[in-house]
């Protein structure tokens, strides 16, 4: 009996141990709050949004490394970017595939193409795999941005200008003559800031007339405003 007590007694002391240990080596996770700035050009915490908005951030952008739109739209609940040739491609957003103007592409914040304009290949025309993050509103957008945003709105933002010195080059390559590089660079001096993204992209294409070509420049400019 005395042994049983004894072992009893050594199991609760353990026990009570590891609890304390558990106890003290436990980190409470912090969520920070995410913040979006598609719905009303300015920044807002998401949860505060009477809207369906998805953001794609630039993390996933990175690790993924999409060769076309639909390798990273696709990920989007309700989003659906159809392959065409080369990086073309027709979008869906909560309604079948189209080519009408019923969505709204920007980059950051501002119209990629004019009112009214069919939305075939919209986003050919911006640097997706140099993306600072994606902001998707699905159904109708808000009066800021007119007839276009019937579907949804898609908010294409570029990375910011550095603090310091930053100059990075990926090159890629893959089947059919498949090959990219994506260069990226800049620096803040004072009050200024610059970013200059590089995209040159080639491929024989996996099939007849769907190779392509592609050189986009984009240029960046930040700069802090005083109140004083």
């Amino acid at each position: 009996m005395i042994y049983i007590f004894a072992l009893i007694s050594i199991i609760i002391a353990f026990s009570g141990y590891a609890l304390a240990e558990a106890e003290e080596n436990k980190e409470t996770p912090k969520q920070l709050e995410e913040i979006v700035v598609s719905a009303t050009r300015e920044a807002e915490l998401l949860k505060e949004k009477a809207q369906t908005i998805n953001a794609v951030k630039g993390e996933e952008i990175k690790n993924v490394k999409p060769t076309h739109p639909s390798e990273i739209m696709n990920r989007i609940p309700g989003v659906w970017i159809n392959t065409t040739a080369g990086e073309g491609h027709i979008t869906a957003i909560r309604q079948p595939l189209t080519t009408n103007p019923v969505y709204l592409f920007l980059e950051d914040g501002i119209p990629i193409r004019s009112t009214g304009f069919f939305n075939h290949n919209a986003l050919y025309e911006v640097n997706i795999p140099g993306a600072q993050r994606i902001e998707v509103i699905k159904g109708p957008g808000t009066a800021l941005y007119g007839s276009d945003a019937i579907g949804g709105t898609i908010n294409v933002m570029t990375r910011p200008s550095p603090l310091k010195p930053e100059i990075e080059i990926n090159p890629e390559w893959g089947e059919h003559n498949w090959y990219r590089i994506l260069a990226s660079g800049g620096n803040t001096w004072g009050d200024n800031g610059f970013r200059l993204d590089l995209n040159t992209t080639h491929s024989d294409g996996w099939r007849e007339r769907s190779g392509y070509d592609r050189q986009s420049v984009t240029l960046r400019w930040d700069r802090v405003i005083n109140g004083s």
